[in-house]
């Protein structure tokens, strides 16, 4: 509340964390940066409507170069848009989402079993898959490796992400489902986040993951 306040000129700081709690994007409370980002999504006391389109500006905010400095340096050159920043990070979060990984490793040698090389997730775009990296949408873990800033985040552009793919590029409705269900055809536990907004972000398959689990979704 003391940073909402001092930094984000805040002025009901406590009335902020309520609402951000009221409308499930608690999560974002949870650590400096996305508190920022939260804090300036909101103009005044003008919330989103929705959590979806919370999480969008918030996303948004969290791909673009927040230092001049920076975006000078880069200007003319072969830089990714944010929107490419962000179908990379989906990308990259729903390989890590869907295989159990907890990051990824710049160097091969800062690789390991939760956190393989960036080369073997084949990113479509290698280019945009580093600058999704470098982006605050990623934090350091450590020794060469990131991870997503957090999970919801991680959830919300991998579901982004998923949805395009199945609603615009024919990827198999039946392929997705192989993975996000366990053997009793309900949603893997650890899975649901991403279950849930799948099924916000894609008309195509909205209608059979509403059917086949709609506690999750409404959960």
């Amino acid at each position: 509340e003391r940073i909402l306040a001092s930094t984000y000129e805040v002025a009901r700081p406590a009335d902020f964390v309520v609402t951000a709690q009221r409308r499930g994007v608690q999560a974002l409370l949870q650590n400096p940066q996305t508190l920022g980002l939260l804090a300036r999504a909101v103009q005044g006391d003008q919330w989103p409507a929705t959590r979806l389109e919370t999480f969008e500006i918030a996303c948004a905010k969290l791909a673009e170069e927040p230092h001049p400095r920076y975006r000078r340096a880069r200007r003319g050159k072969d830089v990714p848009t944010p929107a490419q920043c962000l179908d990379a990070a989906g990308e990259l979060c729903a390989a890590l989402l869907l295989s159990d990984k907890a990051g990824i490793a710049l160097d091969p040698d800062a690789a390991g079993a939760h956190a393989p090389f960036l080369d073997e997730f084949s990113p479509s775009t290698h280019l945009h898959a580093v600058h999704a990296l470098k982006s605050a949408l990623f934090r350091s873990s450590g020794n060469e490796r990131l991870q997503p800033c957090h999970r919801s985040i991680a959830e919300f552009l991998a579901a982004r992400w998923i949805a395009g793919k199945i609603d615009t590029q024919g990827l198999p409705v039946g392929r997705v489902l192989n993975l996000l269900e366990g053997s009793s055809t309900r949603t893997v536990s650890g899975l649901r986040g991403l279950y849930a907004w799948l099924a916000l972000h894609s008309l195509k398959v909205r209608d059979t993951l509403v059917d086949a689990d709609p506690l999750t979704i409404v959960l």
